[in-house]
This record gives C-alpha cells, structure tokens and sequence, in this order.
C-alpha cells in the first residue's frame, strides 16, 4: 500500500496535534476518574488503607439503606418542583420578551441576572430571607401569618430549597427558549395570520413544533441539573432538618469525606451517574423520535 503525504494528510495530523491536548486533559480528569470511582464502588476503601475487592456489598447496603432511599426521593421531587415550573416560566418569558414590548432589553438583563449570581451567594441571601426574623417572615406577618423559621420545618424547609432554584434557573432556560424562538422563520406566522390563525393556533401550530427539538434539549440539561443539586442544600440546610433536604450529591459527599467511607460514596455515585444516564437516554430517545 502506497502512502501519499498531500495537502489533506498535513490538515489531518494539524489538527490531530490541536486536539490531542484538550483528549488528554479528558482522559486524565474526566474518564481516569470516573473509571475508578467504578473500581472503587466494590471495594471498601477508606484512603487509609488500599482498597479491598468486596463485589456488590456496597449496592445491596446503599439500596437498603432508608437514608440513601430518602435521598433519592427528594432528589426526584427538587427536580420535578423546581424544574417543570422553571421551563414553563421561561417559555412564558421567552414569548413575551420576544415580542415587540417596550424595555424588552432591559427585562431580559433583569430575568437573567440571577443566572450570573454565583449558586453559593445565592444560597446565603435566601437563608436570610428565610431566616426567623427574615424579610419573608415579616412580610408575612403584615398580612397576618405568625413567622417561623422555614429552615427548621421538614416540609417547609424541601420548599425554601426549591423556590430559590426557580428564581435562579428561569433566566437561563429563557435564553434558550428565546434562541430558538429566534431561529422560526416569521413567514410562517405572516403566512398563518393572513389565514386568519388565532393566536393560540400560531402557538400551537408552529411554534410548539418548530421549537421542540429547543425543548427536548431544555428537558435534558434540567433534569441533569435537577439530580447534580448539591450547593443549595449544603449552604442553608446542611441536609437537615432530620435529613429532609439531603440531596443524593449532599449524601454521596457526607460518606466520601465526613465519614471516609470512599467505596460506598463510590456506588452511590455510580448509581446517581446510571439514573442520569437512563433518564436523558430516554428523554432523548423519546423526544427525539418525536423532533423526527
């Protein structure tokens, strides 16, 4: 077989060399780590001592386990509360600010400077907020309502973890929305107006269809978002009260480095990393299809 060295192989190895840099960063901080936290979630390992082969003794205890069980369950309603009524308050947004309204750039600045607080500055400002003596307990009082601390109550506490996650997040998937509203060609709603479409048609009709393959990939990084949630629990919760806000990231986190049981927090991220993975396998899949 004759090799040619022309113009294309230059180009290939070219670009081969410009790559190989970013490959090897990835193997090194993104597959080599994710490889051995698979190696790790059967043994027992503590980082004193090397790891020691025990098969699947970390699963069967983690999947008994009613804390870890708990934590998978407010995993699912922080990402179900918090991120169906972000995307339909952000389609809401994304609709009305691509409409021709006065100040529409600046709203759009102002819905999305939340997005830019850091996670962490914003977990201490609504822990103030929620605080006894907070600004929402004394706006509360003026109409009536006897304060308390909302970080205290089992229930009250899951919330005051879920709303400041709309607030921040709406602002994000409002770009997006918005982006793909941008993209639909607008002959197709002159065309259905001279038809005499009502407005809710048009919607219907074009806009829901045009801007679905928007929406499956909307869908996909809120529900990768939602199960990661670690920094809000963390800073005003700590997991508490009783447990009540322990996310699987916060727990998976606590059995790694407060309690050093590495092979065990191991399994319970390979298990979160598996519901992540079949959960945008599906949404992908069944969305997909649909965009098809």
């Amino acid at each position: 077989m004759h090799f040619t060295w022309n113009y294309r192989t230059t180009t290939n190895l070219w670009g081969f060399l410009f790559a190989l840099p970013a490959a090897l960063l990835f193997v090194v901080f993104a597959a080599y780590p994710i490889l051995q936290t698979f190696y790790f979630s059967f043994t027992e390992y503590n980082l004193a001592q090397p790891p020691q082969f025990i098969g699947l003794e970390n699963y069967q205890t983690i999947l008994t386990t009613p804390i870890f069980l708990d934590s998978v369950g407010f995993t699912f309603k922080y990402a179900v509360f918090t991120y169906i009524p972000t995307l339909i308050l952000a389609l809401i947004l994304a609709l009305a600010l691509n409409s021709r309204i006065p100040l529409r750039g600046t709203l759009r600045m102002v819905n999305f400077i939340p997005v830019v607080i850091s996670w962490v500055i914003v977990a201490v400002i609504w822990k103030l907020l929620f605080h006894l003596q907070g600004l929402i307990n004394v706006a509360l009082s003026q109409i009536g309502i006897t304060p308390f601390n909302w970080l205290l109550e089992r229930e009250s506490a899951q919330w005051a973890i879920i709303i400041p996650s709309i607030w921040k997040e709406t602002g994000f998937y409002m770009v997006i929305f918005l982006a793909g509203l941008q993209n639909i060609p607008g002959v197709y709603y002159e065309a259905s107006m001279i038809d005499g479409a009502s407005a809710w048609q048009r919607f219907r009709y074009i806009t829901v269809p045009m801007l679905r393959p928007t929406i499956v990939l909307s869908i996909v990084v809120a529900i990768i978002n939602g199960l990661k949630i670690f920094i809000p629990p963390f800073v005003m919760t700590q997991g508490g009260p009783a447990g009540a806000t322990r996310v699987m990231a916060l727990i998976i986190y606590q059995t790694a480095f407060a309690f050093n049981r590495m092979g065990r927090a191991s399994a319970m991220a390979v298990v979160l990393f598996i519901i992540i993975l079949i959960l945008t396998f599906t949404q992908t899949r069944l969305y997909g299809t649909k965009t098809e």
